[in-house]
């Protein structure tokens, strides 16, 4: 044998015995069961599916910003308004397949290769972009370890299969219905079905494309965005070293990591109302410093996130009511200005009013376009384009005064006590009455910063600098979003949200990191308060960062992202007697309807389930036909089979609703209607239809 095949025979023999070792090894010590393979790898799918969304997303608001030729945009700016804009995109997309009928897994991948193909272009540029950007401000290292530690914590529950509330009654559900029916279809009695309906159009393209949970890691993404526009608005409007405070404090509040692991909408509405206002301000600010014959480009953008807004919650008609105002105000007061100044700037003073106004326009009309497809589907579906509000203008299918009148909880709310609206800001931080306690938790630290914060509103000068103009503009963008939330409270106790003023908190949030960053300016030569209340803010972060610890173990993630849990057995332990009665439910025939009684979640249903999304189902079949017989003829003559109860929905109930529960009628429907199936854990009682 020659040398020179003896150089090639060795390794080769050294390479097939490497080979035989390790797979005789691991063919025998298995470093993971099969399951949990499963489990990795439906994570990696899930993952993929989401950023593969994301990034396509980004890839066609790249495409409408370059439409827009907006040119002084940094990277970052493009990064965080092109995903936010592809993504309304996507969510438009899907609509409209939907509402043709394509709603089915081929359709969707093949038209999502296809905008994969369109949007390439525009990614390979930002990333050559992206490769030559330096950031002006870098966090800190204990920054850096703090948010990445609370972004970790926040994705892992957002892996698991979804249990949330209002995921289980309409975000998840409506998006899934329609795709078992391969189209967007009216006529089911759920109101929340027919809200604006942007994010339920985007979990139905990830649970086409994947499932439920890379439908959930949208709503995560989101998250990172509202990141980043608070970062944009305190370091680019504010001051540059006001950036990370701005999003420490952001991230100091629990709610954000909660909501970020659910398939909810708030994290989507905060970021598109708080880069709408950076878009105006942007503008605005740009007036009256510059020639303001520059175009309206940004004032488009800020109109398009301001109709995304409204393309997720009807309470965000805050925003481009404070849009078209601010554009007002600046209107009337730099005519004064340009009136005052005609002999040095004729021509501006001449124009100015009118272009201003002129802008208003500008803004507002992307703004009604953007939205209008989802309120237009609304009234096409429901005869009501707002549905089921506004009930004695529209009308509305399935609905009625009774209805109207049961969901607006009128005089439930705190009323005008001085004291308790006082103390407003005081209790929603404490978080004692919200109605939903876990996604409602603000944490100290705004609160904290408040007082510093009203009075640089109130001034013209903080720790000897000039208050910038954008830090008042997102103050009264805040206090707008405040005050309708205040007029919520005091109307209905089921308003009592904290998370419902997560907008108003997130403007908050940059001006707050201004003053944490200013602070210096009242340090003394023997005291400095910067440093007494970083140490204070130290102490806060790293409670709450144990606090969201300690509730995702709660939550115990691992064994279901490991395989070592299946799905049906995470979602018993998470969901208690609720999985399993809709597991009971599961068994009847395909046939079987179900009617739910004070129960509106129905997700994990595979029957004709019938939710009661506002627990008046009960009390309405009472108020229209008054007795248990005329009710069971009712569900007969409707195909009803099956009722379920739920127990803890009915006691809640008659603790706060007594009157709402016929005691009689309910008695004699169980008795002489009803016939007990299945009872689970004394929590669900399923009956059959006599």
């Amino acid at each position: 044998m020659t040398r020179a095949r003896l150089a090639w025979l060795l390794p080769a023999a050294f390479i097939v015995w490497l080979f035989f070792v390790l797979a005789s090894f691991f063919a025998v010590q298995k470093p993971f069961a099969p399951a949990t393979a499963a489990a990795l790898a439906g994570l990696l799918l899930d993952g993929l599916t989401s950023g593969w969304l994301l990034l396509l997303a980004l890839g066609l608001g790249l495409w409408g910003l370059r439409w827009l030729r907006l040119a002084s945009l940094s990277p970052g700016e493009r990064l965080i308004f092109g995903a936010g804009l592809g993504l309304g995109a996507l969510g438009m997309v899907s609509l409209g397949v939907g509402l043709t009928g394509w709603f089915n897994r081929p359709a969707a991948y093949a038209i999502t290769l296809i905008l994969t193909l369109a949007a390439l272009p525009q990614l390979r540029r930002l990333w050559v972009d992206l490769r030559r950007w330096r950031p002006a401000n870098r966090p800190s290292r204990l920054a850096a370890v703090y948010l990445s530690a609370y972004a970790a914590l926040a994705l892992l529950p957002a892996l698991l299969p979804p249990t949330d509330w209002d995921g289980l009654f309409y975000h998840l559900t409506s998006p899934k219905l329609a795709i078992e029916a391969g189209r967007i279809v009216g006529g089911v009695d759920v109101p929340h079905f027919n809200f604006p309906a942007l994010m339920e159009m985007l979990f139905a393209w990830a649970m086409l494309l994947r499932g439920d949970v890379a439908a959930k890691l949208l709503h995560a993404g989101y998250g990172f965005l509202l990141t980043g526009v608070v970062y944009l608005a305190a370091s680019r409007l504010l001051d540059r070293r006001a950036g990370w405070p701005a999003v420490i404090l952001l991230a100091s509040m629990p709610m954000l990591a909660t909501l970020a692991g659910w398939a909810y909408n708030d994290l989507a509405l905060a970021f598109y109302q708080l880069a709408a206002i950076y878009a105006i301000t942007n503008y605005e600010l740009r007036i009256t410093n510059e020639n303001p014959e520059k175009g309206n480009s940004p004032l488009i953008i800020g109109g398009a996130m301001a109709g995304l807004a409204m393309s997720l919650k009807y309470t965000s008609f805050v925003t481009p009511l404070f849009g078209v105002a601010l554009i007002t105000y600046y209107a009337l007061r730099n005519t004064q200005h340009a009136t005052r100044d005609a002999t040095r700037y004729p021509p501006f003073a001449t124009r100015h009013s009118l272009f201003v106004i002129r802008a208003a326009a500008v803004f507002a009309l992307p703004a009604l376009l953007v939205a209008a497809p989802w309120y237009l589907k609304n009234w096409a579906l429901t005869g009501n384009p707002v549905y089921p509000f506004l009930f004695n203008v529209f009308g509305g299918a399935q609905w009625d005064s009774f209805r109207a009148s049961w969901y607006a909880a009128a005089g439930t709310g705190v009323g005008w006590q001085p004291g308790t609206l006082a103390a407003l800001p005081w209790l929603l931080t404490l978080g004692t009455r919200d109605a939903n306690y876990w996604d409602g938790r603000t944490g100290p630290l705004l609160l904290l910063f408040l007082p510093l914060v009203i009075g640089a509103g109130l001034s013209r000068r903080f720790a000897g600098r000039p208050v910038p103009a954008a830090a008042k503009i997102l103050l009264v963008f805040a206090l707008a979003h405040y005050l309708v939330w205040t007029l919520g409270v005091v109307w209905s106790q089921s308003l009592w949200q904290s998370r419902l003023l997560l907008p108003g908190l997130a403007a908050l949030a940059p001006v707050s990191g201004w003053i944490w960053a200013s602070l210096a300016g009242f340090n003394l030569p023997r005291f400095s308060l910067s440093r007494f209340v970083n140490i204070a803010v130290a102490l806060t972060l790293a409670l709450t960062l144990a606090d969201v610890a300690l509730l995702t173990l709660k939550i115990d993630p691992l064994p279901a992202l490991a395989g070592f849990e299946s799905r049906a057995d995470y979602l018993t332990r998470r969901l208690g007697a609720h999985y399993a009665a809709i597991e009971q439910i599961n068994q009847l025939p395909p046939a079987a309807k179900i009617v739910f009684l004070w129960e509106p979640r129905s997700y994990y249903c595979q029957r004709d389930c019938r939710p009661d999304s506002i627990l008046d189902e009960f009390a309405h079949l009472v108020y229209r036909h008054g007795s248990a017989a005329a009710i069971a003829r009712q569900w007969q003559a409707e195909g009803v089979t099956h009722v379920l109860i739920h127990r803890a929905g009915l006691e809640f109930m008659r603790q706060h609703q007594p009157a709402a529960v016929d005691e009689p009628v309910l008695a004699e429907l169980l008795a002489n209607h009803l016939q007990l199936v299945a009872d689970v854990a004394g929590a669900y009682q399923l009956y059959q239809l006599k």
